[in-house]
């Protein structure tokens, strides 16, 4: 049987997300670390938009991060990320988008002028522009959430999606919201447990602060 492969980059949330997910369903493959800015020949070769992640599983070449963990859901119909009523299963498909393209699209600007500058810092209307942003969307997930310990009945592909934002956001500088203490007890239950611990990419700015959450 051929094995399946995962190229990726450690810090990239698309990717870190589908690794999150591998490692709550104790799936084993092949990985392929591609570093940032890199140009690897063989995701150039499988992907046309030449990014991670890229998941090779026999013919099935896929480049889309959230398809390819729905993928997996139903190649590993035992998997319990994606389970509940159809009501359930929906929500956790709109909060997995809500992640990429809202989240995502919040921070991601804010990340690549830290990144880029020569001092390391985003520009002060940036920053406010960012934070205020940020601080709006906690709002709401913090209704969504309620009072539950997770966005399903346990943890699912919606947590995979949106730890890695939480992180990334923390690491570079961004905060919780210290009234929406739900929120934040979910992303610490989170960062405590082993599929987050171990795929925490080595490279993130202040690691050793978010392994002590």
């Amino acid at each position: 049987m051929m094995t399946m492969k995962l190229y990726h980059r450690p810090d990239c949330p698309f990717c870190w997300k589908v690794r999150l997910f591998l490692q709550e369903e104790n799936i084993k493959l092949e990985e392929v670390c591609v570093d940032l800015g890199e140009t690897h020949p063989d995701v150039v070769a499988l992907n046309p938009n030449g990014t991670v992640p890229v998941l090779v599983d026999g013919d099935v070449v896929l480049g889309e991060s959230a398809v390819i963990i729905e993928y997996l859901a139903d190649k590993f119909p035992g998997s319990s990320l994606m389970k509940g009523s159809p009501s359930q299963r929906a929500q956790i498909r709109q909060l997995h988008y809500d992640s990429d393209h809202k989240l995502g699209k919040i921070i991601f600007p804010y990340i690549k002028q830290i990144r880029e500058s020569e001092q390391h810092k985003a520009s002060d209307d940036l920053l406010k522009k960012t934070s205020e942003a940020w601080a709006r969307e906690q709002k709401k997930l913090t209704r969504t959430l309620g009072e539950k310990a997770f966005f399903n009945k346990e943890f699912s592909v919606a947590e995979c999606a949106l730890i890695p934002r939480f992180a990334l956001a923390l690491a570079y500088g961004l905060t919780l919201n210290e009234d929406d203490q739900n929120l934040k007890q979910w992303f610490y239950r989170c960062v405590k447990r082993p599929s987050f611990l171990d795929t925490l990419p080595q490279a993130l700015p202040a690691i050793d602060e978010m392994v002590k959450f």
